[in-house]
């Protein structure tokens, strides 16, 4: 979910590893030149899906080498995304972060903020309504880290145990 710390972590992961890393929605902006916000409020929400969709289809398509992938909060719950990342193989990791936290590190407040970057969670009413929508979805990945009171390598050293990842680094 958002906040939650994929990107941090995926990075610490991709070090640890010595992987390539990712993020789905920085590569997204980079592709239409525009940040995701402005994605949503001019194209829409299922435009944007549509988007998120091929990018991550090309993004696992040009993957050559082990990667860490940090998916946008919706990707995961989208079943078109979920079966291009079982037909890839791929291993899905959620962390599991306390709302308290996220919301202070999206700083959502109380009132909608017209001009917040994450337009599915303006106020804090909807983003705890969306992470609850969302939070059986997320517990379907392979794998689900607890990150409270974790810093990001030890999220990532977490993974890579548990995940059994540590034999091919």
């Amino acid at each position: 979910f958002m906040g939650s710390g994929k990107s941090s972590t995926g990075v610490a992961l991709a070090e640890l590893l010595g992987w390539e890393f990712v993020d789905l929605d920085k590569e997204i902006e980079l592709e239409q030149q525009v940040p995701i916000r402005r994605l949503f409020w001019e194209r829409g929400e299922t435009e944007f899906r549509s988007i998120e969709h091929d990018a991550l289809r090309e993004c696992l398509a040009r993957c050559s080498r082990p990667t860490v992938l940090a998916l946008g909060g919706g990707a995961f719950i989208q079943l078109n995304n979920l079966e291009l990342l079982r037909r890839s193989a791929v291993r899905t990791v959620f962390l599991e972060t306390p709302v308290e936290e996220m919301l202070t590190r999206c700083s959502v407040e109380d009132e909608p903020d017209p001009e917040t970057p994450r337009p599915l969670a303006a106020d804090t009413a909807s983003f705890r309504k969306l992470y609850e929508d969302r939070l059986p979805s997320y517990r379907a990945a392979h794998l689900t880290i607890d990150t409270s009171s974790k810093t990001v390598e030890d999220v990532a050293d977490e993974i890579t145990e548990r995940l059994q990842l540590a034999a091919n680094r």
